[in-house]
Formats: structure tokens, C-alpha cells, sequence
């Protein structure tokens, strides 16, 4: 019953399972935002007059906002130890409000297919869990969930901000079987466009970390997944 199927070309496909929870990144992964969360981080930061280079974002992908707006902060040597922690609150804050803007003012912000409710409430009959991670503040990442309805098709989500230290660490991943009284972290399998969030499921010791092809990160930043898939649809149900 708990059997999940991915078919990775037309004629190669592998099934799992005993399979649990599914853990899905939101942005790029379920949600396609075209890129913006990635354009605000570097335009905030350059904004606040903190040094930063466009190049320098990519090897942000998936991890903590916060943490990433606090790196540049604290190791900018124009900004004395004095004035950091007031200027920290103000830098979260005009992130927060540029990123709201940018998604809640446009169209821009959708699923990543029109079909993915669809999918996940026939995972879920098999009695997977569907959990949703990320590492956006929890308010955005609320947010985001109910302009798109997603609520509707999932039965738990958590936000890197709930926990000490988000991607690449395992916290979340631990966190949401912790709340989903799962037990055994080899019948979880985590989901991601990026880097961090293929060593997030490696970390944890998922039964597999999968990267998908339709977010931040190409084939070769993404080696280390245990497959690869073009998106999450070709996650299979029969």
C-alpha cells in the first residue's frame, strides 16, 4: 500500500516501499515563483549597501533567508559589531516586505503544475504523508500556502525558521516525523530543487533524496540526489 513509483524515463522506473512521509521544498520544487526569492535576496542585501556579488546567490539556494542576510551583515567590515544587531531587525524586515510585494502583488507566484493537487491527494490514499518544508520565515511561507490552497493537499509543512539551524542540517526533516509520529527515517523521502536540500535528506538519512530539474540548481549541482527527476509529476501512484 505504502508504494511510490518514479518513472525516471520511459523505459526505467524503480518503486519504493514502506514508504511513509514525502518532505517537498515549496520554491521551485511545489511552487514555481520564476526565480524571485533568490533576485529580492541579492537586490535587499545590495540595497542595504552590503557588499555582494549577483554570482555569489546560487550558493544560497535552499538554505535559511535569514541566515543568509545575517552573513553578509556580520561579515561586512563597513558595519560596526555596535550598530549590527539594530541594523539586522531593519534588513529581515525590507526582506520580508520586498519578497511579500514581489509575490502577493503579481501573478507570478503559482504551483508548480496545475496538476499537483491531484497527485498528492493520491499519494496521500496510500496513506503517505505529504509535508511541505522550506526556508522561507513561517509567515511567508503561510502565506504562500493559502493563496495557493495548499492545505487542501497536504498534512504538515514547517519552515527552517522553527528550528535551531535549517538546510543543510536534518532538523526539519526530524521535526516533521517527530509531529507525524513516524519513526523510522528510512521510510521518508525528501524532494528538492537544490543543493542544500539534497544534503538536508542525505543528512537525515532518508530512504532517498531526489532532486527535481524544474527550480535553482541544474543536473550537475544536484549529483548527489539519489535520482533525478524533471519534476515532481513523475512521481507515479499505479
Amino acid at each position: 500500500m505504502n508504494s511510490l513509483t518514479f518513472g525516471l524515463s520511459k523505459y526505467h522506473k524503480i518503486v519504493y516501499k514502506n514508504v511513509k512521509l514525502l518532505v517537498f521544498d515549496m520554491a521551485g520544487t511545489t511552487v514555481n515563483e520564476k526565480g524571485i526569492v533568490y533576485q529580492t535576496l541579492y537586490d535587499t542585501i545590495k540595497n542595504f549597501g552590503l557588499n555582494i556579488s549577483q554570482k555569489e546567490i546560487s550558493k544560497w539556494h535552499g538554505s535559511n533567508k535569514y541566515e543568509v542576510l545575517n552573513h553578509y551583515l556580520t561579515n561586512d567590515s563597513n558595519v560596526s559589531l555596535e550598530i549590527r544587531n539594530c541594523l539586522r531587525d531593519q534588513l529581515y524586515s525590507n526582506f520580508d516586505n520586498n519578497l511579500k510585494e514581489r509575490y502577493f502583488n503579481s501573478s507570478n507566484l503559482e504551483l508548480i503544475d496545475p496538476q499537483l493537487p491531484e497527485l498528492f491527494q493520491k499519494i496521500q490514499k496510500k496513506n503517505i504523508k505529504i509535508a511541505l518544508n522550506t526556508g522561507y520565515s513561517q509567515e511567508i511561507q503561510e502565506s504562500i500556502i493559502r493563496r495557493l490552497n495548499m492545505n487542501e493537499f497536504i498534512d504538515d509543512y514547517i519552515s527552517s525558521e522553527q528550528v535551531k539551524i535549517g538546510r543543510p542540517y536534518p532538523y526539519m526533516i526530524y521535526n516533521l516525523m517527530e509531529r507525524n509520529k513516524i519513526e523510522c527515517v528510512q521510510s521518508v523521502m525528501k524532494f528538492g530543487d537544490t543543493q542544500n536540500d539534497i544534503y538536508e535528506g542525505t543528512n537525515a538519512n532518508c530512504l532517498a533524496s531526489v532532486g527535481v530539474l524544474s527550480g535553482a540548481d541544474n543536473e550537475e549541482k544536484l549529483k548527489g540526489a539519489t535520482h533525478l527527476l524533471d519534476n515532481v509529476m513523475n512521481i507515479q501512484t499505479d
